[in-house]
């Protein structure tokens, strides 16, 4: 260990290599012989030397400081910035070979740079800019950052270790469906009265405000009271009812596993849809709790009121992984059962393509139904419906297509079965999955189904 550790001390640059070669000469100049091997043999150990006091002549690692900043949490799939902050007290000026470590699996560009700091009589400063792209949520790790410091002859590198290593939490990307998402949260907030007399009165049950009668508005919500009181005609403005309940039910087994085009699992999806849907409830007064499960219920967080509460809901969802084994819907929906006697609106985001699976599913909601108003959120496969249209040109082709009509029929049937059922189905393509889950929930909201 000793020794391997010595001989990792100090690094050649490129100078001491080229001075290295340079000392083969001799035993030319001198004819070989053995006054040529000696003469080879003196300029070797004296380079070798040279090259141990310049690499001792280098800063330690106590000479440096060293600071990573990254806001945490990480956004996946997104790039995020990273800055590291070198300082060090040098006279002289100091040539470094940076490298940070982001987490395994994460796409980074920058993260190794040569850096030239100015000496002074003071504390010198370096900036690195960075960004990595995590390509999973979860949590990972930062490991330590490694320098290598030139020696005042360039001869040799010193290698320096800095203890920055730090783990980080890596959360869904909620920036691309955010945009979409203005639109349908309108729909779920009380309608101000020019909304209201181009689309006509939102269901409610809440009463909101008292306001001037407008031409269109129903009569039923005259307030004859304030209108005797104030001499003009006054209307009652309702609004859906707040602090109901919604609960999210994530498969985490086997279905949600299969990687779409964008590199992100249908289970990244989901937690995507699942955080826009419990973010739009926060926004309407609402409470929404999770309940993540496998082979088994892994995890429930209880659905609490306030926007804070979004901080464990948001904590449990991103860390939430897709396992091999089948989804038990019994153990989840048992769980849900014991915990929720008020009507509340349950969103289950799983797969339909499996017929087997999806008469289990069919057979627990419709009992679940009896109590809840119930949703199953899917994320459609535009590549499967093309291929099931798709014209074949050889035989190979043709059993593809007959594949590929199978799986779109028995996933188009599935669906028909819980629609009938009483269970609503979404069932859109992977970018436009949490659009349509809070669109669902303002049509709840809107329409009073509570």
């Amino acid at each position: 260990m000793a020794a391997r550790y010595a001989a990792a001390v100090f690094i050649p640059s490129t100078r001491a290599i080229w001075a290295g070669a340079l000392g083969l000469a001799w035993p030319l100049l001198l004819g070989g012989g053995p006054w040529g091997l000696v003469a080879l043999l003196g300029w070797d150990a004296a380079l070798l030397l040279l090259l141990a006091v310049d690499g001792w002549r280098a800063p330690p690692a106590a000479a440096f400081h060293a600071e990573r900043g990254v806001r945490e949490p990480l956004t996946a799939f997104v790039a995020n910035p990273v800055t590291l902050t070198l300082r060090a007290g040098a006279r002289r000026p100091l040539r470094i070979m940076l490298a940070d470590a982001p987490p395994p699996g994460f796409e980074s560009i920058g993260h190794r740079r040569v850096l030239t700091l100015a000496g002074g009589p003071g504390l010198v400063e370096g900036l690195v800019e960075y960004a990595v792209t995590p390509r999973s949520r979860g949590r990972h790790a930062f490991g330590d950052l490694a320098l290598r410091v030139l020696g005042p002859m360039g001869l040799a590198w010193r290698p320096v270790r800095l203890p920055l290593a730090r783990g980080v939490s890596v959360y869904p990307d909620l920036g691309g469906v955010a945009p979409g998402l203005a639109t349908r949260l309108d729909l779920a907030r009380v309608p101000d009265a020019g909304r209201q007399a181009r689309l006509g009165r939102a269901e409610g049950r809440e009463f909101a405000a008292l306001r001037h009668y407008l031409p269109g508005d129903d009569l039923r919500s005259v307030d004859w009271k304030a209108t005797a009181r104030r001499g003009w005609p006054v209307v009652r403005d309702w609004q859906p009812e707040r602090n109901q309940t919604i609960w999210v039910l994530l498969d985490c087994g086997r279905h949600l596993g299969a990687r779409l085009g964008d590199g992100r699992t249908r289970l990244d999806r989901a937690v995507e849809a699942a955080l826009a849907l419990a973010r739009a409830a926060a926004e309407r007064g609402d409470r929404t709790g999770a309940i993540l499960f496998g082979a088994d219920v892994e995890r429930v967080v209880q659905a609490e009121a306030g926007r804070t509460r979004l901080g464990p809901l948001a904590e449990a969802l991103h860390l939430a992984e897709s396992r091999p084994v089948e989804a038990d819907y019994g153990a989840a929906f048992d769980t849900l059962l014991a915990r929720q006697r008020r009507r509340a609106l349950v969103v289950v985001f799983t797969e339909l393509a499996d017929p087997d699976t999806a008469a289990l599913l069919l057979a627990r909601a419709e009992v679940l139904r009896r109590r809840h108003l119930v949703a199953v959120a899917a994320i459609a496969d535009p590549e499967l419906v093309e291929a099931a249209a798709a014209r074949p040109a050889t035989p190979a082709a043709a059993l593809a297509r007959a594949a590929a009509e199978r799986l779109v029929d028995e996933r188009e049937a599935v669906g028909r079965r819980l629609s009938a059922a009483g269970v609503a189905v979404i069932d859109v393509a992977a970018t436009g999955l949490a659009a349509a889950v809070v669109a669902r929930y303002a049509a709840v909201k809107e329409r009073g189904l509570l």
